[in-house]
């Protein structure tokens, strides 16, 4: 059985993460990639391009991912043509995340995402509010596939640890770009805290993040290290005391909280819904202020309550391990079909 992941995008964790497990090939279609304006233009090119490489690959299954809705839209085309199945992974539900539901293009694009979900022959997406909408939206087979990361097996390298903190305790955070992440709090919360010893390495991609890292004066103990090699990002991981994801940004369960996980790392994160109903009472929840995520940081100076955390992580590891297992069984029952 020959398996297609396709996604309008240049890049994707959890796109790399389906492919290798289902065995899949898998392919990023990009033209004029981020300015709205160019939308138009962008997703008519798209839509003939990626019907010219289905017709040349001829999958037996594609696996499209939404948003952008017109790529599966496109992708159940050739479908219904070629009599090949379609899985959907729904990254988010687009009418809902990026559109709002208010505008008369949120309601279309609402429509299109209801048409497209229930003539899919199943859906996957990462967690249990997107999975809930999608059934409620009349989709068949969803199935919910939480990211995962397996447990890092690096070792702490006390010479990267000396290059990157300027004090005893290291804390790391790490974003993508979205405008609601809230680098910036995490930041003069921990420039508050410097007195405690405590420094801060943000990464993320450069062309995302460093005008906005270039807007602000960070303190001495606020560094920012761009977007890091694979094997020295990982040893970073392991060799932190502790980790920040503080964003706003709605409907969200994020990669890196996996990640960090994977590294046995207490965590202060966004008191967002989703997180809260995976991870539970394994992190620490801040609000999004300046003192209640300087009060969390405060704490975990402290290395008693670091080990405490710490311990409540690994549990919750060995937890996600255990799901990841059952939906990675799952997903390749649902992609291969009857």
């Amino acid at each position: 059985m020959r398996i297609l992941l396709i996604l309008w995008g240049p890049f994707g964790d959890r796109a790399d993460e389906l492919a290798e497990i289902i065995g899949a090939e898998r392919e990023s279609i990009t033209l004029l990639y981020g300015p709205r304006y160019f939308a138009p233009i962008r997703y008519l090119a798209l839509f003939f391009r990626t019907l010219f490489l289905l017709a040349n690959r001829r999958p037996d299954v594609v696996y499209a991912q939404n948003p952008p809705i017109f790529c599966p839209l496109t992708c159940l085309l050739y479908c219904r043509l070629a009599g090949a199945r379609l899985v959907i992974d729904h990254h988010s539900i687009w009418s809902v995340k990026t559109m709002r539901g208010r505008s008369p293009l949120s309601r279309g694009i609402a429509f299109l995402e209801r048409v497209v979900s229930r003539a899919a022959d199943a859906n996957t997406t990462p967690h249990d509010l997107w999975a809930r909408m999608l059934v409620k939206m009349g989709a068949r087979n969803v199935l919910v596939y939480h990211d995962f990361v397996p447990k890092n097996e690096l070792w702490p390298d006390e010479a990267l640890r000396r290059q990157m903190a300027e004090g005893p305790v290291l804390a790391i955070s790490s974003h993508g770009g979205h405008p609601l992440e809230r680098l910036e709090m995490e930041a003069a919360a921990v420039a508050k805290e410097r007195e405690a010893g405590v420094s801060l390495v943000i990464s993320g991609p450069k062309e995302k993040l460093e005008r906005r890292i270039g807007s602000l004066t960070l303190p001495p103990n606020v560094k920012y290290a761009g977007f890091l090699p694979r094997e020295v990002y990982e040893t970073l991981k392991a060799s932190a005391d502790f980790a920040l994801n503080i964003t706003d940004e709605p409907y969200t369960l994020s990669h890196v909280l996996f990640e960090f996980a994977a590294s046995s790392l207490p965590m202060i994160s966004s008191k967002q819904p989703v997180v809260e109903e995976l991870f539970g009472d394994s992190l620490l929840y801040a609000d999004s202020t300046v003192e209640d995520v300087a009060a969390k940081v405060r704490m975990l100076c402290s290395g008693p309550t670091r080990a405490e955390w710490a311990a409540k992580v690994r549990l919750k590891q060995e937890e996600l391990a255990r799901m990841h297992d059952d939906e990675v069984s799952a997903l390749r029952r649902v992609v291969s079909g009857p």
